[in-house]
């Protein structure tokens, strides 16, 4: 869009007057505080905000990354013995199979499961004072490739769901890795597809029903905030959001409000609300829209963090602010090393009342990408297709966050903004 610094003076002052004649002196909402009070009702949107009960909230949270999909950077795991690669789960399980069989291998993962996310996990963050978790899963955690459902296939999604509940704690359902792979990459469990859900019928459609499913079974749940459709569609790796899948979501969505018609539904861009369509033009309704926040330029930078800020804010209001009007929710994020970007960052979202859950809850690193890290990956602590089976269910064994350091600085800094 192409405007001069003459018309936007211009739009600018019509703009703040419609905005206070529709009520801009008004007094703001009521906050819901999930900590003293139960919901009665489901998260919507309304406008640029969610509601609860008649109430403003904001969802402030934090990823559970790398428990239902290994990501090679992040856990201990590894499809190549010099732990150098990014290949996804579902080729590591397949190299895994060769080695020990099916069944081990299945036992071998469980017990990861186990240990990587425990009661103990939840406590953490309702501690910290957060009240969402946004949970990654794929399709294999539920189904087999052809569609049928595993035995006892929603027992690991209650499990979570019921524990956050306990927790007081909201869950997004994000379904990171889709049939086919909607972006090919290494965090949707498989890299070999290139990225084949869009246009391949036999994944969309596979795709659709596992949706419509999971919608069913949790569609009376006041506790789950609302179901993230697609994580990063690319498509293909560098790929943008765009017709297709545009045309898809539309599918999903009249596919779910089949069936649940309550829970709020998240359409992710690739990479920003200029790359969405107008709601309006589909019928969507009880949406928002959601943006991963990566200033992989000079990131630890606040002047470069400042620039990217500028643009992202620039894009929400003439996009966004004055058509859209849909809640944004910033699924993802991590604002490097620097306190003082962190700050920045979190900040505007507080200006702007954006939702958010930053990536992620822990990790084998020592930065500010998680909140429990310091779990040295090297050959003695990384399942790959070459370790021995026992050494194998040892170093799973040994995945529990006691075993990892609190990055104490980073907690406390986004305290802060939790209140």
């Amino acid at each position: 869009m192409k405007c001069t610094s003459k018309y936007i003076a211009g739009l600018m002052v019509p703009v703040l007057l419609l905005s206070l004649l529709l009520g801009g002196c008004s007094a703001p909402k009521e906050m819901f505080d999930v900590k003293s009070a139960q919901p009665q009702g489901f998260i919507h949107a309304k406008g640029k905000h969610l509601e609860l009960d008649g109430k403003t909230v904001v969802l402030k949270g934090v990823n559970a990354g790398g428990w239902l999909l290994t990501e090679d950077w992040l856990t201990p795991t590894s499809l190549t013995e010099d732990l150098g690669g990014e290949n996804g789960q579902y080729e590591l399980e397949a190299a895994l199979t060769k080695a020990y069989g099916s069944q081990k291998t299945q036992v071998l993962f469980d017990t990861y499961r186990d240990n990587w996310w425990t009661e103990q996990d939840f406590a953490n963050i309702a501690a910290i004072g957060f009240n969402l978790v946004r949970l990654p899963f794929g399709w294999k955690d539920l189904t087999d490739q052809n569609g049928k459902w595993n035995a006892h296939a929603f027992a690991r999604l209650d499990w979570f769901v019921e524990n956050c509940a306990k927790n007081r704690l909201f869950v997004i359902l994000d379904l990171h890795g889709a049939y086919g792979s909607q972006n090919g990459r290494h965090h949707s469990g498989d890299t070999t597809t290139g990225g084949n859900l869009f246009g391949n019928e036999t994944n969309e459609q596979l795709t659709k029903k596992l949706w419509t499913t999971i919608a069913t079974h949790f569609k009376d749940n006041k506790w789950v905030a609302g179901y993230d459709l697609l994580n990063e569609p690319e498509g293909k790796p560098d790929g943008l959001t765009g017709q297709a899948q545009w045309e898809y979501y539309d599918a999903l969505y009249r596919a779910i409000r089949a069936v649940d018609e309550n829970h709020l539904l998240f359409l992710e861009s690739c990479w920003d609300v200029d790359r969405m369509p107008n709601p309006k033009n589909y019928g969507w309704d009880n949406i928002a829209y959601e943006y991963h926040y990566y200033n992989w330029e000079n990131s630890d930078d606040l002047s470069s963090m400042k620039s990217f800020f500028r643009y992202k804010a620039n894009m929400e209001f003439w996009y966004n602010t004055l058509s859209y009007r849909v809640p944004v929710f910033i699924g993802e994020f991590t604002f490097f090393e620097n306190p003082d970007c962190w700050r920045y960052g979190l900040s505007f979202f507080e200006k702007h009342e954006m939702s958010w859950a930053m990536w992620t809850y822990k990790g084998c690193t020592d930065s500010n990408w998680v909140l429990y890290g310091g779990y040295e990956r090297s050959a003695a602590s990384v399942v790959t297709p070459a370790t021995d089976y026992a050494k194998a269910t040892a170093i799973f064994e040994s995945v529990g966050t006691e075993h990892f350091q609190e990055n104490t600085a980073l907690i406390q800094l986004i305290q802060e903004y939790l209140s």
